[in-house]
């Protein structure tokens, strides 16, 4: 195998299909968190590795060439195991994530925290309802101390378990438009979100400063600093040309 692609975002699926284009040999592996996900270009695998010496054996009976971590930026574990395994066996490795929200110069109007209790703590500091974007599964962090709130937990695949009475949950998949963005958020005083970063701001983000929705954002877990890290999936292509020589341009 030339590529192992460790997926789950836009910007993976954008790289798995230059390298189908390519005619790279590439798998893309999903942890398989989300039960409904969009259809990858490619070979797909679903499923843990079972540690970092899961991964390095999996890397070593595929002969797996170069690495590339496409996960979102708060995968943590997975990206943690990533960088130990190709540092192990001496493999390239690529960590592919859209630039921090940090960049915006309106950034500093947002509350930023560590993690998930410190967003629970903020978001329970203030007064009004609430609009949780932080996906399914951290949902749990908040529940104790938002439990007499009303809050609104936008997730793709709905939580586990039972919610507090004041809470409900919106299962949409993105992208959305702003002035949809714009419509939802007019029913909320906070957002409470996580730094997944792009490009430019988001449009639930472009709602929230136009409305004056204040907002807690969720720091990005600190890199490792093992690989090369590219924001597209073009620069991402292009490196794994210097170790893939003919495989792609």
């Amino acid at each position: 195998m030339d590529v192992l692609l460790l997926g789950g975002t836009r910007l993976g699926r954008e790289l798995a299909q230059r390298l189908v284009d390519d005619g790279v040999d590439a798998v893309t592996s999903l942890a398989g968190v989300t039960a409904s996900r969009r259809a990858l270009p490619g070979a797909v695998r679903v499923g843990g590795f079972g540690g970092v010496g899961g991964l390095e054996r999996y890397l070593r009976d595929h002969e797996v060439k170069a690495l590339v971590n496409a996960t979102h930026p708060f995968a943590a574990a997975i990206s943690r195991h990533a960088a130990v395994a190709a540092q192990h066996l001496g493999l390239p490795l690529i960590r592919l994530q859209a630039p921090s929200w940090r960049a915006l110069p309106w950034s500093v109007e947002w509350t930023w925290v560590p993690d998930h209790q410190a967003a629970a703590r903020a978001a329970a500091s203030r007064p009004g309802s609430i609009l949780l974007t932080v996906g399914r599964q951290p949902v749990p962090y908040y529940l104790s101390p938002l439990a007499d709130r009303r809050v609104t937990a936008r997730c793709i695949d709905a939580p586990d378990g039972p919610l507090p009475p004041g809470w409900t949950v919106l299962q949409e998949k993105g992208p959305f438009s702003a002035e949809s963005e714009k419509s939802l958020l007019t029913g909320f005083d906070l957002l409470v979100s996580k730094d997944a970063g792009g490009s430019g701001p988001d449009s639930k983000l472009i709602a929230a400063r136009t409305l004056g929705t204040a907002v807690v954002m969720i720091s990005r877990p600190t890199s490792s600093a093992y690989g090369e890290e590219v924001a597209t999936a073009e620069q991402a292509r292009d490196r794994l040309g210097r170790w893939l020589p003919g495989s792609t341009r």
